[in-house]
C-alpha cells in the first residue's frame, strides 16, 4: 500500500492544472484506457503540452496513494498497471478508515496535526465496520503522479483512477439491510478463524476470506446471522450477531403545518410523552423535511441526493427501499423530484404514497430496517453512540464533512475515552456513554454508574451533544436553530457556579470548567493547597471565576456573545475548506481561528493578547518556583529536611540545581534537577514534605505562605485554559499581575507557619464541628469550675476582629454532658474581652470551646485561679480551623514535672474533628526510658484532661522531670498540650506541643 496524499474527492479536479496554458509552462491531459475493476488492465496516457518553448527532457510516473500497483512504462507517456483484487482493496479500506481524512499539509493553521496513532479512526475492536462515503471513495482511488522535466524546470501533475468498490455506505449497527455486504473486523492478532455458525433458513450466505483480519458476507434473506471468532488476547470465543431485514418507511401523510404524519402502526407503541415517543420531536426536525423541502425549492435536486435523504435508496438491490416502492419509475418520470414546485410534496403523497412513505430521513436511516427481527429485540442491534451512524450522511465531503471535521477534534479521542471511560467520575465528560447517563440524571452529582464495557466506550460523539430526534432544522449562519442537549443555562457546574444566557455554549460549559468547586479568596481550601484546576477551565476564565487575588464574578465580554463558545469556535471560524462546501456550516473541529478576532476587533489581535499573557506567565512561573525554593531553604535552615516524594532527600538547598513548576494528576507539581544533573520524576507538591528531626512531616505548601499556592493555582488556570488569555483578557491579566504582586511582597522564606495559620485563617469553614461560618477557631479548654488543691478555674477569652466590618460570633462549649452555645458581636477592627466566658454562658463546668465567626479573628484565652493574693494562670491559644494533628501525626510534650507536694503535670486532648479520636500516649523519664503507654479516646468536639498521668498511669508520683510522646491513631484536628502546675500556689504553666 502507498500512503495517501490527496483524497479522491480532491484529486479528481487535479487532472488538469488549475491555471491557463498562458500562465503555465507545461499542461497535461490524461486519458484512461480500460475499465477499472478488480484484476482489470488499465493504462493512463499523458498528453504533455509545453507552453514556454522549452524542450522535454523526461517523464516519470509514480504512485502516491491507494492500493499498491506495479507500474509499467513509468518513464513513458503511457503507464499501465493491473488493478489488485478484492482482498487488497478491502484491507486498504480498513486502513483508510483508521486514518485522518486530511494530511498535515491540508489542515488549516488553527487545526493541529493529529497524533501519529490517530485516535479518531476505526477502533481496534471486534465489530461490524461502518463505512462512510468519503472513506469508500478514497479507498477506491489509485493516485498517480506524473513528473515532467523540461529544460525550464520540473513540473508535477496528479491523476486519480477511481476503482468502483462493491461495499456500500453503512452505519456500523448490527441491524442491516438484506443484499448489501457486511464487513467484520477483528483487532490485530496472530491468526483469525471467522465462522458463520448460524444463518436463516434458505440463506446461501458465506464468509469471504475467513482467515483474514477483515471478513465479509452478504445477508441474502431476512433473519439472524451469527458469526464467531477466537479472541486470542482474551482466550475466548467472540460472537457477533447481525440481523438482516427489509426497509419499510413510516410517513403516511402531512398535518396542517406540512409536517409528516407517522404510521399509526408505529405510534401505537411510540406514544408521545413517553420515553419511546420520539415522533413528536422528529417531525419538527430537519431530518423529517429534507426531501420535502428540496422537491419544492431545489432546482439541482435529483437521485444522487437520495442515498441520504430517503430510506434505503440503492438500485443495485431489492430490499424494500424507496427505489423498490410501488410506482417508483412513474414517480421519476413525473418530474416531481427534479422540477421544483410548492405543491410537489403534496402531490407525491397523493400520487405515490409508497414513495412518500420512504422519503426524508426517518427512523430506519439510523436504526436500520424496520421489517427485521431486531425491531422486537431493540437495544444494541439498532442503536449506537458511535458517530459512524451520522457519518453515513455527514461523512461525505465536501458537501457534508462534519464527521471528518469531528474526527480531527479532541472530542473524537477514543484513546482518552478508553483510559477514562470505566471510571464513574471521569466518564461523564470523557465519554458519550457517561455524559448521557449524567444528563439523564439532570447532571446531579459528579459521578455515574458505569453500565458499559470497555469495548462499548465512545468519546464525545455527535449523539453526546445532539439528540438525533430533535436536531433543529438549520445549521450555520444567522438563521441557525441547531439544538444541543443543554442550552441557555447550565446546571450547577463542578466548578461551583451556574452560567445563564450562554446559548448553545451552555453545553460546552458543562464539562469545560475547572471542576474543583469554588476557588477564590473567600474559598481557600487549606486541606487541599496543592490542587490544580482540572484540564479545560475555559468557563471559569470566560465568566471571571475561580481565581485568587482578584474580584470574581464579573463576566468577560466574550461571555456575552449570544452563543458564547459556539460563536467563535463554530460559527465565526469556518470549517476546513477541503471537507466543507464553500466553507459553509458550523466548524466541527471546534478549533477557533485566531484571524476571526478581526470580525469584531479592529485594533486588537489574538497574537497581541497572547504575547502579553505569555510574558506574564513566564514571569509568574519563575516567581512561584523561586518562592518554593525559598520556602525549602527556610525549612532547611531550621534543621529540617525536604523529602521530594521519596525520590530524594534534600539536606542543603545547594543540592537542587533547578526546580520547574508543572502539573500532574490534577495537582501542582515540580520536577527537580539535582546538582549532579540527575532529573527526578515529576512529583506533586502534596508529596513534597518538610521532615523535622522528630515528629510528623508536613507538606511544603502547608509551611509556605498561602500566596504561593494561590499564585500556582492562578498560573495553571491560565495554562490549562489554553486560550492564553483570549477568552477573558482583562481578567487574566489582572489575576497574573496581582499574583506577581503577592509573591513580590513576600519576604524571603515567608511562611514558616502552616498556610492558613497566618492572619485569621483560610475562611473556608475547615475544622468545624458545629460552626457554619467561614472562620473557625478552637480553644482547647475553657472553665468555670473547681480544680485540685482548692483551686477555682476561670477562663477569659479575647477576640480581635481583623476586618473592617462587625463580626458575628458564636461559641459552642462541649462539656462532658452537653453542647452549650452563645452569641456575641465583636466590633469592626477592635478587640473584645469575654471575662469568665463560661460563666457568661451560664455554665458551671469545663470543656472545649469552638469559636465561629463570619469575619477573621485573632483568638487567645487565659485560664487562671484566684488565690486571694492574685491570680495564677496560663494562656491557651485559639487555634485556627483544622490546624491540628491528624491520623499518623505525632507531637512531643517536653519539660513535664511530677513531684509530690511541689509540681503536678496534666495533659489535655481536644478533638476538633467530627469523628472520635484515638490517641496513643507514651510517658518517658528524663533519660528517655519508657514508663507507660496508653490510649485516650476523645469524642468529637470534646476535651479529655488526663490528670497527673505520671502518678496515676506510670506510678511515678515523684518522677521529677519527664516528657511525653503523642501519636494520633485515628481522627482529625486533634490539639494536645500539657500544663505543669505549682502545687503550692496552683500556678499553671502551659506546655505547647513540639511537632
Amino acid at each position: 500500500m502507498v500512503k495517501r496524499v490527496v483524497p479522491l474527492l480532491l484529486v479528481a479536479f487535479l487532472a488538469w492544472p488549475l491555471w491557463s496554458q498562458a500562465q503555465n509552462p507545461v499542461t497535461v491531459a490524461f486519458e484512461v484506457t480500460g475499465t477499472p475493476g478488480f484484476g482489470a488492465a488499465v493504462s493512463v496516457k499523458a498528453t504533455v503540452t509545453i507552453n514556454d518553448g522549452s524542450s522535454l527532457q523526461g517523464l516519470a510516473w509514480s504512485q502516491t496513494g491507494g492500493v499498491q500497483v506495479a507500474l509499467a512504462g513509468a518513464n513513458t507517456d503511457t503507464v499501465s498497471f493491473t488493478v489488485p483484487g478484492r482482498a487488497q482493496f478491502r484491507q486498504h479500506l480498513i486502513e483508510v478508515l483508521k486514518e485522518p481524512a486530511l494530511t498535515a499539509a491540508q489542515l488549516p493553521p488553527n487545526v493541529p496535526v493529529p497524533e501519529e496513532h490517530f485516535p479518531g479512526g476505526l477502533q481496534d475492536r471486534f465489530q461490524v465496520v461502518a463505512v462512510n462515503p468519503h472513506a469508500l471513495a478514497d479507498a477506491g482511488a489509485i493516485v498517480l503522479k506524473l513528473t515532467v522535466t523540461t529544460t525550464s524546470g520540473t513540473y508535477s501533475f496528479t491523476k486519480s483512477v477511481a476503482v468502483p468498490l462493491p461495499w456500500k455506505w453503512t452505519t456500523g449497527i448490527r441491524n442491516v439491510p438484506v443484499g448489501l455486504p457486511v464487513l467484520l473486523y477483528a483487532p490485530e492478532q496472530a491468526t483469525y478463524d471467522w465462522n458463520l455458525v448460524l444463518k436463516p433458513v434458505g440463506s446461501n450466505a458465506s464468509l469471504t476470506d475467513p482467515t483474514a483480519q477483515t471478513t465479509e458476507f452478504i445477508p441474502d434473506v431476512p433473519g439472524t446471522y451469527r458469526v464467531t471468532i477466537t479472541d486470542l488476547a482474551g482466550n475466548k470465543v467472540r460472537t457477533l450477531e447481525i440481523i438482516a431485514g427489509l426497509w419499510r418507511g413510516v410517513i403516511t401523510g402531512q398535518d396542517a403545518n406540512e409536517r409528516p404524519i407517522p404510521d399509526t402502526a408505529c405510534t401505537g407503541c411510540h406514544i408521545s410523552g413517553t420515553p419511546l415517543g420520539q415522533f413528536a420531536q422528529w417531525k419538527e426536525s430537519g431530518h423529517a423535511e429534507i426531501f420535502t423541502n428540496n422537491v419544492k425549492t431545489n432546482d439541482h435536486y435529483g437521485v444522487n441526493c437520495l442515498s441520504c435523504h430517503t430510506v434505503g435508496y440503492d438500485t443495485s438491490v431489492n430490499n424494500g427501499g424507496i427505489d423498490d416502492a410501488d410506482k417508483w419509475q412513474d414517480f421519476l418520470n413525473s418530474g416531481l423530484l427534479t422540477h421544483t414546485g410548492p405543491n410537489n410534496w403534496t402531490q407525491i403523497l397523493a400520487q405515490f404514497p409508497e414513495v412518500a412513505k420512504r422519503a426524508n430521513i426517518q427512523c430506519e436511516n439510523c436504526h436500520g430496517p424496520q421489517n427485521s427481527e431486531a425491531h422486537a429485540r431493540g437495544g444494541s442491534y439498532r442503536t449506537s453512540l458511535s458517530s459512524d451512524v451520522c457519518a453515513y450522511c455527514h461523512g461525505e465531503p465536501p458537501r457534508h464533512g462534519r464527521f471528518q471535521q469531528w474526527q480531527l477534534s479532541g472530542h473524537a479521542n477514543y484513546e482518552l475515552a478508553g483510559e477514562e471511560g470505566m471510571s464513574g467520575s471521569c466518564a461523564p465528560c470523557h465519554t458519550g456513554n457517561g455524559f448521557l447517563a449524567w444528563a439523564k440524571n439532570k447532571f446531579q452529582g459528579s459521578s455515574v454508574q458505569v453500565t458499559w464495557t470497555a469495548e462499548e466506550v465512545h468519546p464525545q460523539t455527535c449523539q453526546t451533544c445532539h439528540d438525533p430526534h430533535d436536531v433543529g432544522t438549520t445549521s450555520g449562519g444567522p438563521t441557525t436553530n441547531a439544538k444541543v442537549r443543554v442550552m441557555g443555562e447550565t446546571p450547577t457546574l463542578a466548578a461551583g457556579f451556574k452560567v445563564t444566557n450562554a446559548g448553545s455554549g451552555a453545553l460546552c460549559m458543562v464539562c469545560h470548567n475547572g471542576r474543583r468547586g469554588l476557588r477564590d479568596d473567600a474559598h481557600y481550601n487549606l486541606a487541599d493547597t496543592s490542587r490544580a484546576p482540572h484540564q479545560g477551565p475555559q468557563t471559569d476564565i470566560l465568566v471571571g471565576r475561580n481565581m485568587y487575588f482578584v474580584e470574581v464574578g464579573t463576566p468577560g465580554y466574550h461571555s456575552m456573545l449570544p452563543d458564547t463558545c459556539v460563536d467563535c469556535h463554530m460559527e465565526k471560524t469556518p470549517p476546513p475548506d477541503i471537507i466543507s462546501y464553500n466553507r459553509g456550516g458550523t466548524n466541527h473541529t471546534f478549533y477557533a481561528s485566531k484571524t476571526i478576532c478581526s470580525n469584531c476587533h479592529t485594533a486588537v489581535t489574538a497574537e497581541a493578547v497572547q504575547s502579553k499573557v505569555a510574558a506574564k506567565m513566564e514571569e509568574l512561573k519563575a516567581a512561584v518556583e523561586g518562592k518554593l525554593l525559598e520556602a525549602m531553604a527556610a525549612q532547611l535552615s531550621l534543621g529540617k529536611k525536604i523529602d521530594i516524594g521519596g525520590l530524594a532527600t534534600i539536606n542543603s538547598i545547594g543540592q537542587i540545581k533547578h526546580l520547574e513548576l508543572t502539573e500532574s494528576h490534577g495537582r501542582q507539581a515540580i520536577q527537580v534537577t539535582l546538582a549532579d544533573n540527575t532529573v527526578l520524576d515529576v512529583v506533586t507538591l502534596n508529596s513534597v514534605k518538610v521532615v523535622p528531626p522528630t515528629g510528623s512531616a508536613v507538606e511544603i505548601l502547608r509551611v509556605a505562605d498561602p500566596a504561593v499556592a494561590k499564585a500556582g493555582w492562578n498560573y495553571f488556570m491560565v495554562e490549562l485554559d489554553r486560550s492564553h488569555g483570549v477568552h477573558n483578557p482583562s481578567f487574566v491579566m489582572r489575576a497574573l499581575d496581582l499574583s506577581l504582586l503577592a509573591l513580590k511582597t513576600l519576604p524571603p522564606g515567608a511562611g514558616s507557619l502552616p498556610s492558613g495559620a497566618q492572619g485569621g485563617g483560610p475562611g473556608n469553614g475547615a475544622g468545624a464541628v458545629s460552626c457554619t461560618t467561614p472562620f473557625v477557631y478552637w480553644v482547647e479548654v475553657a472553665a468555670h469550675a473547681a480544680g485540685e488543691a482548692g483551686s477555682q478555674w476561670r477562663t477569659d477569652l479575647v477576640a480581635r476582629n481583623l476586618s473592617s466590618n462587625d463580626a458575628s460570633v458564636k461559641f459552642y462549649l462541649y462539656t462532658d454532658e452537653n453542647k452549650h452555645e452563645a452569641t456575641a458581636t465583636v466590633p469592626a477592627a477592635s478587640q473584645k474581652v469575654f471575662e469568665d466566658v463560661v460563666a457568661l454562658m451560664n455554665i458551671q463546668g469545663k470543656g472545649s470551646l469552638e469559636v465561629c465567626s463570619d469575619r477573621p479573628l485573632f483568638v487567645v484565652s487565659r485560664t487562671y485561679t484566684d488565690t486571694g493574693e492574685g491570680t495564677f494562670g496560663q494562656f491557651l491559644d485559639g487555634h485556627i480551623g483544622d490546624y491540628g494533628l491528624g491520623a499518623g501525626m505525632t507531637a512531643e510534650l517536653i519539660g513535664l514535672r511530677q513531684e509530690e507536694g511541689k509540681f503536678r503535670t496534666n495533659l489535655q486532648f481536644t478533638n476538633g474533628g467530627t469523628t472520635p479520636a484515638e490517641i496513643e500516649v507514651k510517658l518517658y523519664n528524663n533519660s528517655g526510658q519508657a514508663l507507660a503507654t496508653y490510649t485516650v479516646t476523645v469524642p468529637a468536639g470534646k476535651v479529655v484532661q488526663d490528670l497527673q498521668p505520671f502518678k496515676n498511669r506510670a506510678n511515678q508520683p515523684n518522677l521529677g522531670w519527664g516528657f511525653a510522646g503523642v501519636t494520633v491513631k485515628q481522627g482529625t484536628n486533634v490539639h494536645v498540650s500539657g500544663s505543669v502546675v505549682d502545687s503550692r500556689t496552683n500556678d499553671p504553666t502551659t506546655i505547647p506541643p513540639k511537632r
